[in-house]
């Protein structure tokens, strides 16, 4: 292993002074650190590689990236970024997806170098926008969490007819609707009353937002399936986010279609926690008991 890339949020206290010395524990092991821009302005960084974050991913043979869960879905959008294992350091609050602590980060890193790691690969989704009169794409994009499609500014219900490999499932009327993957079981697929799924299986999420019918509930599917929904609605308020990170305008008639993508993000596991420590821990389970 010759390169290592780092890509790090910021705006997290003390990020820079932490990417500063990362840095220079890499170049004493004689690996070359490739830094973005914003990274190089908070400390001499001349024996740094500085480049953008798309060329890091290109060019680097393992990634580091310094912040929270955010900041992992953020990076899960550069292109190219599947090819590479990343080793998610938490800057924040315990994450789901930045399972790994600043206290086991060098040993963590030593682990890298010598190729003694283990990886958890997450599936991700894959959505593509079809325009109605043509049947062509307009969009395609890939998600770790979730593809969302949700009502806009105007407090107006939705209507979204829905499909399960090519069979009418239900059309359902509510404030929209979730599409995770297990990765974003705990995220806005959770909040919307979703189902808690380990992160190694193989299966999607639909979550009902606000559904006019209390008989919706979360469903799970295999994650081979081909999930298609269509815009019912006759006004175009309507938005389909991806990870949160982008968003597109939906307009009557619009076909939705959500599949697993090809490929996997390639997470550094912790050697210190679980899935099932980090679930506890962060949702705080048990935390009543403490004082029996």
């Amino acid at each position: 292993m010759k390169t290592i890339g780092i890509i790090a949020n910021l705006t997290k206290e003390g990020a820079g002074q932490v990417v500063a010395e990362t840095s220079d524990w890499l170049n004493k092991k004689g690996i070359t650190a490739l830094i973005t821009e914003d990274c190089a302005t908070s400390f001499e960084s001349d024996y740094c590689a500085i480049m953008s974050s798309k060329e890091i991913v290109q060019k680097a043979d393992a990634l580091v990236v310094f912040g929270g869960d955010g900041t992992v879905l953020h990076v899960s959008h550069i292109p190219g970024i599947t090819r590479l294992p990343i080793l998610a350091v938490n800057m924040g609050g315990l994450g789901f997806l930045t399972e790994v602590g600043l206290d086991e980060l060098y040993v963590a890193l030593e682990k890298v170098l010598e190729g003694d790691y283990q990886l958890d690969e997450r599936m991700m989704l894959r959505t593509r926008i079809f325009n109605p009169d043509t049947n062509e794409m307009e969009v395609e994009r890939i998600a770790l969490n979730d593809s969302v499609i949700n009502k806009g500014a105007f407090s107006r219900v939705i209507w979204l007819e829905t499909y399960i490999d090519n069979e009418y499932m239900a059309t359902v009327n509510g404030d929209g609707l979730i599409v995770s993957t297990p990765s974003g079981c705990t995220a806005y697929s959770l909040s919307a009353g979703g189902p808690i799924v380990c992160p190694n299986l193989n299966v999607f999420i639909i979550t009902y937002i606000c559904p006019h019918t209390l008989s919706f509930r979360p469903q799970i599917v295999p994650a081979e399936s081909k999930i298609s929904i269509i815009v019912k609605s006759s006004h175009s308020n309507i938005l389909l986010a991806i990870d949160g990170q982008e968003g597109f305008d939906l307009q009557p008639s619009s076909i939705v279609e959500i599949d697993k993508a090809p490929d996997t993000i390639k997470l550094i596991r912790s050697s210190k926690r679980s899935y099932y420590e980090i679930l506890r821990t962060k949702l705080k389970w048990g935390e009543t008991m403490k004082s029996f």
